[in-house]
């Protein structure tokens, strides 16, 4: 068989390439696009595909969000979601998700403050990956309070797995 990063000649069943190092498993890829569902579908939707898909494993995802305009505030929202992974022949014991987290004030948090608050009251799931950003009161809110261009909710979207190695 050849190395699926540099060509070169290896053993059939070679977990790794013994000249460069690279893993020798397949990578697949799933692209979620929001296509008119609410964000709540479009989440329910990325999580069904997760709990049917329980092979699933080490995943590397990548978000895709827009600030839209909305009716007091631009709307910060997930619009795609791509996932890398790779099957494992059993099933993966690590559960992957998406979920989305909100937090309301004034001027919101930064997204890195609220991840960290966030796993420490979450042990036993590892983040993957996570983007966020804060809606925002731009030209049209002026007369609201905060005024101009104030924040006042953060939206964070979470991929994480839930450890069940983290329970023994």
């Amino acid at each position: 068989m050849t190395c699926k990063k540099c060509g070169k000649e290896i053993n059939e069943g070679s977990a790794f390439c013994p000249l460069c190092g690279a893993k020798q498993v397949e990578i697949y890829k799933k692209v979620f696009s929001r296509n008119g569902l609410s964000e709540k579908d479009f989440i329910d939707a990325i999580n069904k595909w997760f709990n049917e898909n329980p092979k699933v494993a080490n995943v590397k995802c990548k978000f895709d969000t827009d600030t839209s305009i909305g009716l007091l505030a631009n709307k910060y929202q997930l619009n795609n979601f791509t996932v890398e992974y790779e099957l494992f022949e059993n099933n993966n014991l690590n559960q992957y998700a998406l979920l989305k987290e909100e937090c309301y004030n004034i001027m919101a948090k930064k997204t890195k403050d609220y991840i960290e608050e966030w796993k420490q009251s979450h042990p036993s799931f590892k983040v993957c990956n996570w983007q966020g950003g804060t809606h925002s009161r731009g030209q049209t809110g002026t007369f609201l309070i905060g005024g101009l261009g104030a924040a006042n909710r953060l939206n964070v979207y979470i991929f994480y797995k839930l450890c069940y190695d983290y329970y023994v």
